[in-house]
Formats: C-alpha cells, structure tokens, sequence
C-alpha cells in the first residue's frame, strides 16, 4: 500500500508532430558569428535567427548589429558583469530606440569597440557609477562619438535606477514598472515591455521602497504601476505603499517561476506579434542586450522548451524566433521547437519537458496525499499542454486543498480493498483517479499502472509514454511508499516522441508532492534513480498489499507490483 510521505517506520500534439516528421532535418546556421543568419524553414514560413557572439560582450554587439544602423542617437553602455544597471537602461534605451552594450569595468571588449566604431552614436550614456565602469573606460569610449559620454549614476543600484529614469522620462508616463533590485529574471521581460511602453523600470527591495525611488515616482506621478514578480521578490506591503504614488491601479505580473512570470509580462503587454525574442533565464546578459528591441521577450530553460513558451508563441502569431544567445544558453533544438520546426540534434540528445509551475501542487497538511496531489499535478499539466485526447476531458486545472482531499477519499473508496491501518492509496486508486477525475470515469483507460521486471525497462517505458502520448507519468518511488510525477526525460538514441524506445536514459525530471519547497522539475540522473538519495530511488515496489481481485484488470495488486518497478502511465 502507498502511503502519502517517505516512511521512517512502518506498522502534446506539437510534440508528437514534431517526433513524427523527424526525418526532415533542417541545417541550422548558427554559431558563433557576429552577425545573426536567417535559417532556411518549413514551409509555413517560420524563422529561426540566433544573435550570437563567443561571449557576452560580442552577443550584446550582434544584437546590436542585426537590429540598429549607423548613426543612432545614442548608445547605453552598462557593465556585463552585473545586471541592476542595465535593467533600468534597457527600457531608457528602448524609448530612446538605442542599443545597450556591454563593458568590463576596466576596458571596452573587442565587440564592443567594433559595433561602436560601426554605430557612431549621437552621444553614448554610461549607466552606473566608477565603481562597475571606470573612469577610464568612460573617458575611452569619447573616442566613439562626437557627442558627449554622460554617466547616469547614482550611491546605489535603486538611486540609478531613479536616475536614468529621471533623465530619460518626463512627468505623467501613462505607467511605471516596478522590480527587485535584489535578482534579474522578473525585470527582464519587464525591461522589454516597459521599452514597448515608454515606460521607466524602477527597482525596490523586496520590503521597502527606498526613498529616491519614492522620490522619482512622486515626480513622474504615473497613470498606473506594474510590479513585476511574485510577493518572493516585491512583498505585498511594497505593493500597496506603491498605490501612494498613482490615483490608478497597481497591477503585479508574476508567475509560479522566472519563465511564467515572462509568459504573464507577455500576455498582458502583447496582443500580437511577428517576432519573439528567447533568451536563457540562467543568466541575464542576453536578455538585457535584447530587451530594447521592445518584443515579446520569453525566458526558457535553454535545455528543452516548455510547453507554455510553444502556446504563447503560437498565441502571438509570430513567425520569426529571434535567439539571443549561443547554444550553450540556448539548444538549436529548442529553438527549433519554438517554432514549431523539426530538428534532429547531431548528437541525438532528446530534451523534452511537459512542466508548467501553474500545475504543481503539494501534498500538505494532509502527508498521505501523495497519489492525489500526484493526480492533480498530472492532470493540471495535461490540462495546460492541451493533450486531453482522447475527448471528454473533464478537468479544470486547480491546486485546491479541498480538492486534494476529495481525490484521496475517492482513491480511497476505488483501490483495491485496503488492508486495515493502511494509509494513501495503491496504483490502481492512482490510476482510476486520473481516469475518472480526467476523463469522467474510471474505466476509461487513458491511464494504466504498468509494472516491468527492470529499472531500465520501466523508465524507459515511462518516458516513451510521456513523451509520445504528452502526458506524464507517475513513478512508484521509496519501494512503493512513495508517488512522484515524471514530467521530462533526457534521452540519447531515438526520439522517445516517435514511440521508440531504442535509446538511453541520461535523467530525468521529477516533481515531488512532498512539500511546498520540495523539488520543482528537478533534473535526477540515471544513476541517482539507481542507487541515489532515498527519495530519488526508484526501487522495486514492496507493499503488502490487498489479495482483492481489482475490477478493471482483474490483477491482483500484489502478484501484479510486489518485487517490481511500477508506474503509472498514459496509454493513449
């Protein structure tokens, strides 16, 4: 019998269509080039273009390069080695539509030198104080203009921040955003929505809004204000002292991580558009350089494309994916699967993830819930992967307690018969309530409990399973006592979204119920799965289960799992 907690004792059709036409390989010119090159693309008319350089300094400069001509108004110069200076420049430099390059704090990259000597701007803005761009290299970059070097500083990366802002925006902006100034990801896609909007990027801590900000936003009294990123980042008492500086609304734009609050920046800024940019959200040079373009700008994890990225894409209506960044930030392969283009990586590196961080619930205060909360993380991810073949799909996405409670019961009350003082529920309560909440009833066979006489063989067939039929799979863990969703797989050989199994597995990525800061799409490796951590392991089943007939298989549980490894899965 499962129980809900690690025991101390114990008395998609995007993806499939994509693994489908795998034999249509697209050659992707990309590289290491100072000037980005269109890729040749399907017949729908998509494009993939990359805008990178063999570092930061020479991306920022191929960004640069692709997107302004000589003679520019101005460039904005920020340090690459930090980000609070550049956040805040960018969108000054999107409303004055100027390019941000990058500097070390004591020289001009190469890149550098070549895009400015290309550029001559107008005039060229340093961002920051001595301390991250010397005067030296101030005094440096004189030679690339025949206007002035202004510096824009101020004691702290907040007081800046309401200095290009008070340099660059006139009282009365129709709104202001608002970001940490303690992290980079919340401000990034901000960064290109405020530059869209002719909108300054202020930066706060997470619980005080210091008093050259407070200054600034008495000053330019906007219509409305934005904050962006979750009360982690910008408490909810910043939130509400903001509301003393607007007689309209404050609007916080945040979602469960850095990628989906990029995704709700998106939603609510753009109704359209012909080209989004994707930069990696493990860093932040790449979006910044980008973010004056003003378009939709989209964090992924680089390795694989979540689901809800391909969805906005496709939502916008873009035909052009602008890459920032090499492909050590960003795979050709998921700058394929943006969009919507086949690709065979030269490797044979399979890299697919059907994670959305709106679907993770967890299992507490109730610690036997682990196969319910699993079912309603499992069928949230379908519900927002739009894989709810085959039809009557009957669930709404929900993180309800209540809910997780209604499922436990009914697994409860629809599993094979439960021995007396046991808790939590077995495969088949797993399996017949993924059936009967997802599809209306239990009987449906969308999902199976499968049981495989190896380790290699199982997670092998359960991330086949995942990745053909877009639905994940729940993995028996901790011998048995233990449920976890496997969400994406790491795979070398055949593309496991063609129904192959010939391949290897490298990892995997798991979501854990077990608790509210446990592990998020967590990338586990073959070998953890084999002998790691004791909630990693994933070991033969060895419940004493029910001898009870079950009605759907006519198995009984423990013949059926007992000294085997067990999932849950979809079958169609």
């Amino acid at each position: 019998m499962i129980v809900g907690t690690p025991r101390r004792s114990r008395g998609r059709s995007i993806g499939r269509s994509i693994g489908r036409s795998i034999g249509l390989l697209l050659a992707l010119s990309l590289g290491l080039a100072a000037f980005p090159l269109a890729t040749p693309v399907a017949a729908d008319d998509a494009t993939v273009v990359r805008y990178a350089g063999n570092d930061r300094y020479a991306t920022a400069a191929a960004i640069s390069a692709a997107s302004f001509n000589p003679g520019v108004s101005a460039v904005y110069v920020a340090t690459g080695v930090n980000f609070p200076d550049a956040l805040a420049g960018a969108a000054a430099a999107a409303a004055e539509n100027a390019p941000t390059l990058l500097v070390t704090r004591t020289s001009i990259p190469d890149a550098t030198r070549a895009e400015l000597g290309r550029l001559r701007p107008g005039r060229i803005v340093v961002l920051g104080g001595t301390s991250v761009i010397s005067t030296a290299v101030g005094s440096a970059l004189q030679a690339y203009t025949s206007g002035r070097v202004v510096r824009i500083a101020g004691a702290d990366r907040y007081a800046t921040s309401a200095a290009i802002s008070r340099a660059t925006f006139a009282p009365g902006v129709a709104r202001a955003y608002v970001a940490t100034g303690a992290n980079f990801p919340d401000a990034l896609g901000g960064a290109a929505a405020a530059g869209r909007n002719g909108a300054p990027v202020l930066l706060v801590a997470r619980d005080r809004v210091p008093e050259e900000v407070a200054a600034e936003l008495r000053r330019l009294a906007p219509a409305d204000i934005i904050v962006l990123g979750s009360t982690n980042a910008v408490s909810g008492s910043v939130q509400d002292a903001l509301q003393a500086f607007t007689s309209g609304s404050v609007i916080r734009l945040a979602g469960t991580d850095r990628y989906d609050t990029s995704l709700a920046i998106s939603r609510a800024t753009y109704e359209s558009a012909t080209s989004v940019y994707l930069a990696t959200g493990a860093n932040f040079p790449d979006a910044l350089a980008g973010a004056p373009l003003r378009g939709p700008l989209l964090l992924t994890p680089g390795e694989y494309l979540l689901p809800a990225i391909r969805a906005e894409i496709v939502r916008l209506g873009a035909t052009q994916i602008i890459v920032l960044g090499s492909t050590a930030a960003i795979r050709d392969s998921t700058a394929y699967e943006a969009a919507g283009l086949p690709y065979v990586p030269p490797d044979r590196r399979w890299i697919g993830n059907l994670y959305d961080g709106r679907a993770a619930r967890y299992q507490q205060p109730d610690l036997t819930a682990c196969t319910a909360t699993a079912v309603m993380t499992m069928l949230n991810m379908v519900a927002y992967g739009g894989q709810t073949e085959p039809g009557g799909f009957a669930w709404q996405p929900t993180r309800a307690y209540d809910v997780q409670s209604a499922i436990l019961a009914w697994e409860r009350e629809h599993m094979t018969q439960p021995r007396a003082g046991t808790e939590g529920s077995d495969p088949h309560g797993w399996r017949n309530a993924l059936n009967h909440f997802g599809w209306g009833s239990m009987d449906r066979d969308v999902y199976r409990d499968l049981a495989f006489n190896d380790q290699d063989t199982a997670l092998r067939e359960a991330i086949m399973r995942v990745a053909f039929y877009g639905k994940p799979t729940g993995l028996l863990m901790l011998n048995g006592a233990h449920a976890v969703v496997l969400n994406g797989w790491d795979v070398v050989g055949n593309d496991p979204r063609t129904g192959s199994m010939d391949f290897t597995v490298r990892g995997v990525y798991l979501t854990d119920p077990w608790q509210p800061n446990g592990h998020r799409n967590y990338y586990v490796t073959r070998a953890s799965l084999a002998s790691g951590a004791k909630w990693l392991r994933f070991g033969p089943y060895l419940e004493t289960d029910s001898t009870a007939v079950d009605p759907i298989d006519g198995r009984v549980g423990r013949d059926e799992w007992y000294g085997r490894y067990v999932i849950v899965a979809a079958v169609q």
